[in-house]
């Protein structure tokens, strides 16, 4: 029986008792340097997270445009939308043709250029007339050659809602690259003129391809930068492509007012990727925007680096979050929405500064964090106070990603409305 007065002995300590009791003695004499050891781990550790993330962007990006989308040199001649090259493409259902095609627009500096697209068209026979034409302008894809969306070739279809119904209807549909995405050149993000040259073009490229049987008559369809390019094409319809006859232009969540949108969206991750896309290539197109006038200098490395990755899945999102995260930190030296001449571009670049006299359908979630509703629903109110027709519709719970699967039933009747030329509605008071 154990001896109850005496002393338990002593038990020495284990290996871990002891590492702990050292570890707290130390933090007790010496807790700055203990401090910084962990945040030395601690930002390591995010460093590594940062580089893992970075690596396997890099190897989730698509891959580099094939010789497809090299056009010759010189040019060749002929009017815009002229098809330079085609080749058909395959993942498509047997009731759909369907091409990749490379066709003359107009770039920036005002000189032609080579711009790729996809073309679908249905195996029914075409009309006396020739098929309508439905543009899908597509939304923000990135700004780098490898995000262009006829990459994907016949399987583009799947994204384009609305589209089993235009095929259904015998129309043909036609989606622009834009300059710089796929062929080479300056891709022009969010700049209203130049991405509706690229869309109008497409029209008549698919026009001019014989094998399509399509009319000059078109709807212009689009989502987000797809919705602002839509909306421009409106405005620079009649000036620049008189030959071709638009009947309407519909849009989903499109960026209208972008300086209130670039103040809003600054700090927000998706906010911080389009900035960098936009600080990026309108330093480019521009010649009297420079980086250095709004952003800090241990910015601008990260933002090119930034305009480098694509956005066409949700993958490639959380790629660039970490860099997009890091703007935060440091970003803007100053606000390109207050500092000319960014501000008057921005102004410039932002709807409603012409006239479009056709037919509108907008489209806008209530949820929308990236094209904030009130922003969209003050454009609209412009729209009808100088006498456009418009048909505006909000979408409850919708977001920005959402809204335009939310319109597709509505935007597919509203496009066989114009081809049918039935009275336009409006929602405008």
């Amino acid at each position: 029986m154990a001896d109850l007065s005496q002393p338990p002995p002593v038990r020495p300590a284990s290996p871990i008792e002891d590492g702990v009791r050292r570890f707290g003695a130390s933090l007790a004499a010496n807790p700055g340097r203990w401090l910084r050891r962990i945040l030395l781990t601690v930002v390591g550790l995010l460093v590594l997270a940062a580089i893992i993330f970075t690596i396997v962007g890099r190897l989730n990006q698509p891959a580099a445009p094939n010789a497809f989308y090299t056009p010759p040199a010189p040019l060749p001649s002929g009017p815009l939308g002229t098809v330079i090259r085609s080749e058909p493409l395959t993942n498509l259902p047997d009731t759909v043709h369907g091409w990749r095609i490379l066709y003359l627009s107009t770039d920036p500096a005002g000189k032609h250029a080579a711009v790729s697209g996809l073309l679908f068209v249905p195996t029914t026979p075409a009309p006396a007339g020739g098929r309508n034409v439905v543009v899908n302008a597509h939304g923000t894809t990135g700004v780098a050659r490898n995000c262009a969306v006829s990459l994907l070739g016949g399987d583009y279809s799947l994204y384009i809602n609305g589209f089993a119904a235009f095929m259904q209807a015998g129309d043909a549909v036609v989606a622009t690259d834009y300059e710089g995405l796929g062929a080479p050149g300056t891709m022009a993000y969010l700049i209203g003129q130049y991405e509706a040259y690229n869309v109008l073009d497409s029209v008549r490229a698919a026009h001019l391809f014989a094998p399509a049987e399509a009319s000059t008559n078109y709807v212009v369809t689009g989502q987000s930068q797809g919705g602002q390019a839509a909306l421009f094409t409106g405005e620079y319809a009649a000036q620049y492509a008189p030959d071709l006859h638009l009947l309407g232009v519909a849009a989903t969540a499109p960026p209208s007012d972008l300086a209130q949108l670039f103040a809003a969206g600054i700090g927000k991750p998706a906010g911080n990727i389009l900035a960098a896309y936009s600080l990026t290539q309108w330093s480019q197109v521009y010649p009297q925007l420079a980086l250095d006038q709004i952003v800090k200098p241990v910015a601008r490395p990260v933002i090119r680096n930034i305009s480098t990755y694509c956005l066409l899945d949700a993958g490639h999102l959380i790629a660039i979050a970490p860099q997009a995260l890091a703007l935060n930190v440091v970003f803007l030296s100053n606000a390109p929405w207050q500092t000319e001449p960014w501000k008057t571009e921005l102004a410039q670049n932002s709807l409603g500064n012409m006239p479009i006299h056709e037919p509108l359908f907008i489209g806008q979630g209530s949820a929308d964090l990236l094209v904030l509703p009130t922003v969209t629903a003050a454009y609209v109110q412009h729209l009808c106070t100088t006498g456009e027709r418009v048909a505006f519709t909000s979408y409850p719970d919708a977001d920005h990603n959402g809204v335009e699967s939310a319109a597709t039933n509505d935007v597919t009747a509203w496009v066989a409305d114009r081809f049918a030329d039935k009275p336009s509605p409006s929602t405008c008071g």
